[in-house]
């Protein structure tokens, strides 16, 4: 552009010395002076150009570059070509690591199978551009973070596509917002509902059972009638402990906090799970580090979380089988592992065991609440529970509480 300037004004300074000539009848001297004036001024302008589009192009750059989104260019290949630093920041790769690669690098394998690459493709390709996209990405530790993408299609001087530039913006905390905020409007439903049903059937199983008692009182075991009130009793019994549970599960938790030794709620968790072996060969191995720090806990609560795990670990194995509960401490967490090699849970269950009221178990052998109740206490602490499991091979519970 500055050279077709310089060119353009260069043709026309014999004209100008000719018109100035001609009408102000001035001397050949003055008149160079004045076109040296002109071609001073031409060039003075064209630096002003040039150094105030350098600026507008710099501004520009630096918007993109330093964008706390990620901004990140794919040639015709998909290969990467811009990566700025909110992708560094996101996905944790450098600038070095990553140009050059291609787009699989960053969608998760599960992604691909499902043919999402083809179809943003072809999205972008049909419509020059898709916004909003949400999914899922994967970063260079390996983590999966929840994200929403906008494309467009980019074109040289001749219009001919030469790739697309994307912004990603991570979305995974407002996700997890999002997923906590249903699961609270749906507790808080649940529990208004169980609330109302456990208390309407709570004075109408008293009297069952209550009358049951008193019957049974006047007779003994071999009488006629007695085995038919002991089941009514039993199951008035095992009925009233299921609306306990419910009503625990609709009531506000209201942690008492205070030193406490892990190892000493476990000894006792598992001493009192022992009575629910009856005729199984199970055994208890304990492998409890003596140097886990105190740390402020609900005793009773988390004594209950054990316990409800322990009772699906013990419910698990059919005939014989090992429990093993691990402790110990990481950094600021304590750790707590229990694992069994009972029947084990099925991947596509596996996600579902924290969820209230689901359970695998025969009817009337569980309400489903003992593991959704134990990841509330859990949480409740400002800890963490996770499960992993292999159908018949068995699972293990893996629980981290902050020491505080």
């Amino acid at each position: 552009m500055e050279n077709m300037i310089y060119s353009e004004f260069s043709k026309y300074e014999e004209e100008l010395k000719e018109s100035f000539s001609q009408k102000y009848s001035l001397p050949d001297i003055e008149i160079d002076l004045i076109v040296k004036d002109l071609r001073t001024i031409v060039m003075q302008m064209i630096k002003l150009m040039r150094d105030g589009k350098s600026v507008h192009e710099k501004f520009f750059s630096d918007i993109i570059l330093n964008s706390v989104d990620a901004i990140i260019g794919f040639d015709n290949n998909l290969k990467i070509f811009l990566w700025n630093k909110g992708a560094e920041l996101i996905f944790g790769y450098s600038k070095n690591e990553i140009m050059g690669k291609e787009i699989s690098e960053l969608v998760p394998v599960y992604l691909q199978d499902k043919g999402e690459i083809e179809f943003l493709v072809k999205e972008v390709d049909q419509k020059g551009f898709i916004t909003n996209y949400e999914s899922e990405r994967l970063t260079k530790k390996g983590e999966i973070i929840n994200v929403s993408i906008t494309r467009f299609t980019i074109f040289n001087e001749n219009k001919e596509k030469i790739g697309s530039v994307g912004t990603v913006r991570d979305i995974t905390t407002i996700k997890n917002l999002e997923k906590e905020l249903r699961e609270k409007e749906k507790l808080g439903l649940i529990g208004e509902v169980v609330s109302s049903i456990a208390h309407s059937l709570s004075n109408p199983l008293n009297i069952i059972s209550g009358n049951a008692d008193y019957l049974l009182m006047d007779k003994s075991e071999n009488d006629e009638g007695y085995e038919e009130l002991k089941c009514i009793l039993d199951e008035t019994i095992r009925i009233t402990k299921s609306i306990r549970h419910l009503l625990n599960f609709s009531r506000p938790l209201n942690i008492s906090r205070e030193k406490n030794n892990i190892n000493d709620i476990i000894e006792k968790a598992v001493s009192g799970n022992k009575f629910l072996i009856k005729d199984k060969k199970i055994s208890f191995r304990k492998i409890l580090n003596p140097d886990i720090p105190e740390i402020n806990i609900d005793k009773s609560e988390i004594e209950e979380t054990i316990c409800n795990i322990l009772t699906n670990a013990v419910q698990a194995i059919k005939n014989s089988g090992e429990i093993t509960i691990k402790t110990g401490s990481c950094n600021d967490h304590i750790n707590i592992e229990i694992s069994d090699n009972g029947e084990g849970i099925p991947k596509v269950n596996l996600e579902k065991i924290f969820t209230p009221f689901y359970s695998s178990k025969e009817y009337g052998k569980g309400t489903g609440l003992g593991l959704s109740i134990a990841k509330r206490i859990i949480v409740e602490h400002g800890g963490e529970i996770s499960a992993t499991s292999k159908p018949g091979k068995g699972t293990k519970f893996f629980i981290k509480l902050p020491v505080k």
